[in-house]
């Protein structure tokens, strides 16, 4: 019996090693937004853009402000990569923005998030 012991707990650590050593714990996440969480812009913002970790197939993209949703121009539904990109359709006024946005990674998870920034004069 005493062999049998050894024999399985060698084949349970090697299992372990080989699922440690495969990516299945990263997940795409969020490393840099332009315009910055609670950043306040001069003007208004050229671009928006979403850089991940890993590549991620993006599923929504929107931007609100004062006056409801803003048009996009360019945007990356449906993209998959690690940087996604879109333009404001029209010059923004100044006031408070909410990019809400959503996801799907390369291993099936979902991810979503969002975020505020302000436009000044």
């Amino acid at each position: 019996m005493a062999g049998r012991g050894k024999h399985a707990l060698r084949w349970g650590v090697v299992a372990w090693l080989g699922l440690m050593s495969q990516p299945l714990w990263a997940h795409a996440h969020l490393v840099e937004q332009v315009p910055a969480e609670g950043e306040s812009v001069e003007g208004s913002p050229e671009r928006f853009e979403l850089r991940f970790g890993e590549p991620l197939r993006i599923t929504q993209f929107e931007v609100s402000g004062p006056g409801g949703g803003i048009e996009l121009s360019d945007t990356p539904v449906g993209a998959m990569g690690e940087r996604h990109e879109a333009r404001p359709a029209a010059t923004l006024v100044p006031g408070e923005y909410r990019v809400i946005w959503r996801g799907l990674a390369e291993d099936g998870h979902t991810m979503s998030g969002d975020y505020r920034f302000s436009v000044q004069e």
